[in-house]
């Protein structure tokens, strides 16, 4: 579905903390059986999520793209930048900036940091975007650590 890549490390690793972990795979295992979500967008975070480095809250930097992180990204095809947060489904909103997690664009972002370009598939073709900043996160905040 989508593949992954930074400046320097062609395929990469994402980087997720354990509350993230946490929370999308029982979000993921709620989902299998629901008939309104792409079974491929659960697999293919699933897979990232089983391959991703795992790390505490409170160890995490801030530069990282976490869940409910707001980060100004480029489109680098056109040139346009947006500021997204990345939310669960249930919150998603594409023209408030809210993407989901289950999106091909939010599935890309999660684990990456700024700086970081990432190729995904989008129902328009392959796409490329930089992660310019993380503008929010929340564990830099003192939020989602446990």
């Amino acid at each position: 579905m989508e593949k992954k890549e930074n400046n320097t490390k062609g395929v990469a690793t994402i980087t997720v903390t354990q509350v993230d972990f946490n929370r999308l795979t029982k979000l993921i295992q709620t989902l299998q059986n629901n008939n309104s979500v792409d079974p491929q967008y659960l697999q293919f975070l699933s897979v990232e999520l089983q391959n991703a480095v795992k790390i505490d809250s409170k160890l995490i930097t801030p530069n990282f793209v976490t869940m409910n992180s707001v980060m100004n990204v480029v489109f680098l095809d056109s040139g346009k930048t947006m500021e997204l947060r990345l939310v669960y489904p249930e919150n998603a909103n594409f023209t408030k900036g809210l993407i989901s997690v289950l999106s091909p664009l939010g599935c890309a972002l999660l684990g990456y940091k700024a700086q970081d370009e990432v190729i995904f598939k989008a129902p328009k073709g392959v796409q490329k975007v930089r992660i310019e900043k993380v503008i929010y996160q929340p564990e830099a905040n003192g939020e989602d650590l446990l």
